[in-house]
Parts: C-alpha cells; sequence; structure tokens
C-alpha cells in the first residue's frame, strides 16, 4: 500500500487480514475434522458394515465452516472469480468509476445477506435442524453471517483505499 493510503485504512486491512487468518486457521482445521470423519464414516461402512447414523449432519455442518472460511480467505486475497476485461479496453480512466460502482454494489449485497443470515435465515417458524441428529443451523449461519460481514468490511476498506487514489494506479486492482 502506497504512502498516500491515510494510516487508519491501513490498520483496518491489516486487522481484517488478521481475522481473515483466524478464518483461514478454523477452515483448516475443519477440512482437517471433514477428512477425519469421511475416512471413518468410509471405514465404517464398508470395512464394519455397520453406517454411521447422522455422519452425513456432521459432514454439513462441517462444511458449512468451511464455505465461511473459504469467502474470509477468498475475499482478502482476491480468489474470488474475476473477468478484468474493461481494463484492456479502456484503461485506468474508466476502471476508476467501474470498480467503485461494483465495490458499492458489492457492499450493498453483502450487507443484506448478513443481515439475512442473522435475521431472517432461522425463524421460529421453520425447522433449523439437521435431519438425523438434530443439530441446529443457526450457529452455522452465525458463522457464515459473521464471514460475509468480514467480506463486506474487507470491500468497503477496498472501496475507501479506492476512492484515496482514485486519480492513481488502484492498489486493490485485480492483478492479470
Amino acid at each position: 500500500m502506497s504512502d498516500k493510503t491515510p494510516p487508519a485504512l491501513r490498520w483496518a486491512d491489516r486487522q481484517l487480514g488478521r481475522l481473515a487468518e483466524l478464518f483461514a486457521f478454523a477452515g483448516s482445521l475443519a477440512v482437517f475434522a471433514l477428512v477425519v470423519v469421511t475416512i471413518i464414516a468410509v471405514l465404517w461402512r464398508y470395512g464394519f458394515n455397520n453406517p454411521i447414523f447422522g455422519i452425513e449432519d456432521v459432514s454439513v455442518v462441517v462444511l458449512a465452516v468451511v464455505a465461511a472460511a473459504s469467502v474470509c480467505y477468498g475475499s482478502r486475497h482476491n480468489a474470488h472469480v474475476s473477468v478484468n476485461v474493461m481494463t484492456y479496453f479502456f484503461g485506468r480512466a474508466v476502471t476508476r468509476y467501474t470498480d467503485a460502482i461494483m465495490r458499492s454494489l458489492t457492499l450493498g449485497i453483502l450487507v443484506l445477506a448478513t443481515y439475512a443470515l442473522f435475521t431472517k435465515a432461522c425463524g421460529i417458524e421453520k425447522a433449523c435442524i439437521t435431519n438425523n441428529l438434530n443439530i441446529s443451523h443457526r450457529p452455522f449461519y452465525y458463522i457464515l453471517g459473521v464471514a460475509i460481514a468480514l467480506y463486506g468490511a474487507h470491500v468497503l476498506v477496498q472501496l475507501l483505499i479506492g476512492l484515496v487514489h482514485f486519480s492513481g494506479d488502484d492498489p486493490n486492482a485485480i492483478e492479470d
């Protein structure tokens, strides 16, 4: 990040990076747990001919943690799919506007998704439990909500840094 970026935005970017690293660590543990659960399930089903009741429920909730960690890691490292064709045809003169518009729209969608995950995803009238073990989905919706909120915070910081560097090169521009 260049010297033109305000210290507060640099600090916020560093803190978001640390939070994303925590999510990546949790995701790594969840992937390891998913591998262990899968090995045990296959061993019991095909080795001992005795499938474990509810193993699919455990896999589903662990996979929700993996998905949440993926969102955070992907947002931090620009690992999500992007098509950067406009730069070839128009250059920075146009992309500075399109970047600001798209980051604003992305932020709006992420705020809406976060709100929905925390308030609407699992109402009282819905059966938000897994099929066999009755594991509640609510904590996993909250984990996904925090991950989406972190993604939104990252997009907000990118938007603000992009506005600071509006007349120059955007340090958050997607590289080819």
